[in-house]
C-alpha cells in the first residue's frame, strides 16, 4: 500500500474511533506517521477536512449513545 493510502486509512480509522473531535487533532496525530509529507496535500483539502469532521461527529455521537445506554442499564 502506498504511503498516501496508508495515511488515508489511518486518518479514517482515527476519525471512526470516536476519540477525536475533528480534523485538527487527527492531523496533529498523523504528523508523526511515516508518509505524512506525501499525504499533506490530501490532508489539507477542504473535502478531506469535511469528511474527517463528519466521520468524527458520527463516531462521537455513537460513542456517547453507547455510554448513555450503558449508564441507563447500570
Amino acid at each position: 500500500m502506498s504511503k498516501l493510502k496508508t495515511i488515508q486509512a489511518k486518518a479514517r480509522e482515527l476519525a471512526r474511533s470516536g476519540k477525536f473531535y475533528g480534523y485538527l487533532p487527527i492531523e496533529f496525530e498523523l504528523r508523526f506517521e511515516d508518509g505524512f509529507a506525501e499525504a499533506r496535500e490530501w490532508l489539507y483539502r477542504t473535502a478531506t477536512r469535511e469528511e474527517l469532521d463528519r466521520i468524527c461527529q458520527k463516531a462521537r455521537m455513537r460513542r456517547l449513545n453507547t455510554q448513555r445506554s450503558a449508564n441507563e442499564a447500570a
